[in-house]
């Protein structure tokens, strides 16, 4: 007696300390950054039959738990002993800077509620760079090392984070911007225009892109490379990797309020749908971003002196003449070279001055210019040919060109020397100097024409157009037009006062309506419209098509009609039977299961009697 209660209290004694071995543990980061997202794991030995996250002040939630367990088997000196972990791992956003303590989080074993314990966290305004470990059970990721295409952006080198099951994609995680680095200048003034990505989940692709439209803008893009390079961006206490898509230089053309139209862009995005036997389950789900357009406010150029073009920047003007001593009709080439840095579209062609002593020709225009985000610079020079007809000293003047220097805020004018040709004419060369055309007018044998002898054919300049086969033209085309315009109008009244008939025309017209309205009641999920609509779009095409009154509209009738109309009896069934099941499905609670499925039926039944009632 006295060796089975000693049994008795040894087992109990066993079951007590095997309820109290139950460990429950927490553990999580003790830095992270505003906008940063860090994993609180939480541990048992014991499977749970549930399991409740504490009070996490600080901090929102945004997914888990995901859970993940093992066991080890160890046999020493015959003795077998094994062991189990469960744990549990939610991801938590910091939200605001401050030092937090996490609640400790209840479970629930065979019926007693056990606690972990608290975890303190602090938070911090720049983001804590983590040494990434990946724990037993990390499973290959495809879309990790997708550096080829982002640059980096999940790269090795930065924190991996474990995926969480059933991520859902928030309307601030993905974020496209137009930035402008001049939102206030005058008209010409060169303004940086940036489109960059933001981005707080995982982008598999960029499946498309639409940059903004620049309307009033003069547009050079720059070179941006094609692999994208990632920043961290905080925008709204959020943190951000950022890439840069396109960057433009714009020259406004015009003043006031002028706008960059939006920009669209589509991704798509990795999420966790769910965990399998060989890990963790990824699905790639699309997401859009828009840029709202900016607006820029381009003021007027102060008061615009004589000979200004638009030119708005900083600007020099030479000149390049190889020789100016020539011989009568031997060409000479002129080059006028301006560079400088601006809007060198706004520039226009140095006008030559005209001489009919020297010939010219239109300027060939080489530009080497260079868009960077300083600004558009180079030069732009135009080859004048010209050829001297006499011989000579020719003044044809200096070239000028005058500018608005936004950094003075004034207006410049820069020239060349005056070009001076010296013309040899048959060795003697002239001593007089001529200056736009001052010198002895030349008459061309051409300009001289001889009395016209014969008759002048004189006739009246001016004939009434009432006079003209014009005029009769245009009253007999109206006239027909006049009487087909009657002749269609009293057949279009007439066909409107058979109203059988309009019904019969617009049978398939008001069926389509109704079942877009079935449609509308379809994606709101609710069966009892659905079904009502597409009724009556069923028996209202029946009805309107088959001209049959709506007291007498019955399925035998329907029948009977298609039947008139050679319509198939297969048809014909298919489309008693549709409403059947349309009616009964009507009052079914369960049956918005089928609504897909019927109104394609619906949808199909109608444009195959369409094709056969003609």
């Amino acid at each position: 007696m006295r060796r089975f209660l000693s049994v008795i209290v040894l087992l109990f004694m066993s079951l007590a300390l095997f309820a109290d071995g139950v460990t429950f543990t927490g553990k999580a980061p003790a830095k992270v950054g505003v906008g940063q997202r860090m994993q609180v794991q939480y541990t048992l030995n014991e499977r749970p039959s549930s399991i409740q996250l504490g009070n996490i002040p600080g901090f929102k939630l945004v997914g888990g738990p995901s859970q993940s367990s093992s066991s080890s088997i160890s046999i020493v000196n015959g003795v077998t002993t094994s062991s189990n972990s469960y744990t549990y791992t939610y991801t938590l956003e910091a939200v605001s800077e401050g030092s937090y303590t996490l609640g400790g989080a209840v479970a629930v074993v065979n019926g007693t509620k056990y606690t972990s314990n608290t975890i303190s966290v602090t938070v911090q305004k720049d983001a804590v760079q983590q040494q990434r470990q990946r724990p037993s059970n990390y499973y290959y990721d495809p879309f990790e090392d997708l550096e080829e295409f982002f640059g980096g952006g999940q790269s090795r080198s930065q924190q991996w984070q474990q995926p969480q099951q059933k991520v859902e994609i928030a309307g601030d995680d993905v974020l496209l911007r137009i930035h402008s680095t001049k939102t206030n200048l005058v008209k010409g003034e060169a303004a940086l225009v940036t489109i960059k990505l933001y981005t707080a989940i995982d982008l598999t692709s960029i499946e498309d892109f639409t940059p903004p439209k620049f309307n009033d803008f003069y547009v050079e893009e720059l070179d941006v490379n094609t692999t994208l390079e990632w920043t961290t961006e905080t925008i709204n206490g959020k943190k951000y990797n950022a890439a840069v898509l396109k960057k433009y230089l714009v020259f406004p053309r015009r003043a006031g309020k002028v706008e960059i139209d939006e920009s669209n862009i589509s991704c798509n995005a990795r999420v966790i749908t769910g965990r399998s036997y060989w890990g963790y389950v990824c699905d790639s789900k699309p997401v859009a971003a828009k840029a709202p357009s900016v607006t820029l406010n381009v003021s007027e150029l102060p008061s615009e002196p004589e000979g200004f073009s638009g030119a708005v920047g900083k600007f020099n003007i030479s000149m390049n003449m190889p020789s100016d001593s020539v011989s009568v009709n031997e060409a000479v080439v002129c080059k006028i070279t301006i560079s400088g840095t601006g809007n060198f579209n706004n520039i226009e062609s140095p006008k030559m001055l005209d001489s009919k002593e020297i010939e010219s020709y239109e300027p060939v225009v080489n530009t080497n210019l260079k868009a960077s985000e300083s600004g558009l610079s180079g030069s732009k020079t135009w080859e004048y040919t010209l050829v001297p007809r006499y011989g000579g000293t020719y003044n044809l003047g200096s070239i000028s060109l005058v500018y608005y220097d936004v950094a003075t805020k004034r207006y410049n004018t820069v020239s060349t020397d005056s070009i001076i040709i010296n013309v040899r004419n048959g060795g003697n060369a002239s001593n007089t100097i001529y200056n736009s055309q001052t010198g002895v007018e030349v008459i061309n044998p051409e300009d001289v024409r001889y009395i016209h002898k014969g008759d002048l054919k004189l006739a009246y300049a001016y004939l009434p157009f009432i006079q003209t086969g014009l005029y009769w033209y245009i009253i007999i085309g109206l006239l027909i037009a006049f009487i087909i315009l009657v002749v269609l109008l009293r057949k279009n009244i007439k066909k409107r006062q058979n109203v059988g008939l309009m019904k019969q025309q617009k049978a398939n017209k008001i069926s389509r309506k109704r079942l877009k309205t079935a449609r509308k009641y379809m994606k709101a999920n609710d069966p009892s419209g659905f079904y009502k609509e597409v009724i009556s779009a069923l028996w209202g095409y029946a009805s309107d098509k088959m001209m049959i009154p709506t007291a007498q509209l019955t399925k035998d009738n329907v029948m009977q009609a298609f039947a008139e109309h050679n319509i198939s009896e297969e048809i014909s069934r298919q489309f008693v039977e549709l409403v059947d099941k349309c009616e009964f499905a009507h009052f079914v609670s369960n049956s918005g299961n089928e609504m897909h499925a019927i109104y394609a039926e619906s949808t199909k039944i109608i444009e195959q009697l369409e094709e056969n009632i003609r």
